[in-house]
């Protein structure tokens, strides 16, 4: 899931900003590279995003339906919680020695409280993507059909009193006893 690994590096690099705060740079000599990794992996996902959306613009009725269709691409919050733990372990093993280490709770907090930040982040910028996408797919000024059902017809009594007097083959038995 390529959603998991970028989500998890953000929210892996914004827990090291909160645990952390201005202390140390993430990486050490990698800050760069890690930054641009993440950066560059939520573009594509957003441009992913955006395409599926663009695709699925005419499928779907409005663009909730589409929001909810996307929002598949974020992973559920357990996982993005350990995908983001996975991150800050493997970042933190390439950094350097430094002096200041965080107690784990202020570690694992900040980590859960990231990866929740995020998810609900991404899940507002796809609906927002599937919106937009919508409003550009559907066609302006296009009435759309109104779809209801008449509840009470009114039959129209012109057209029942054609057909009382066809409902017998033959007349009723009581002019038949009626003397000539």
């Amino acid at each position: 899931m390529p959603g998991l690994a970028v989500l998890g590096l953000l929210a892996s690099l914004l827990a090291h900003a909160m645990s952390y705060g201005e202390s140390h740079q993430v990486g050490g000599g990698y800050h760069q590279a890690v930054e641009l990794l993440a950066l560059t992996g939520a573009g594509v996902l957003a441009v992913l995003a955006g395409s599926l959306a663009c695709v699925g613009a005419r499928r779907y009725a409005t663009g909730s339906v589409l929001a909810a269709r996307l929002r598949t691409l974020v992973p559920p919050l357990p996982l993005l919680a350990a995908a983001a733990t996975i991150w800050f372990a493997l970042i933190e093993s390439v950094e350097p020695p430094h002096p200041y280490d965080a107690p784990i709770l202020l570690i694992a907090l900040s980590l859960a409280a990231a990866a929740a930040a995020i998810s609900f982040l991404f899940g507002w910028l796809l609906r927002a993507i599937a919106e937009f996408a919508f409003a550009i797919a559907s066609r302006p000024f296009v009435r759309r059909p109104v779809c209801y059902r008449r509840r009470f017809a009114h039959r129209s009594s012109a057209r029942r009193a054609v057909f009382v007097y066809r409902r017998f083959a033959r007349p009723p038995p009581g002019v038949m006893l009626l003397p000539v």
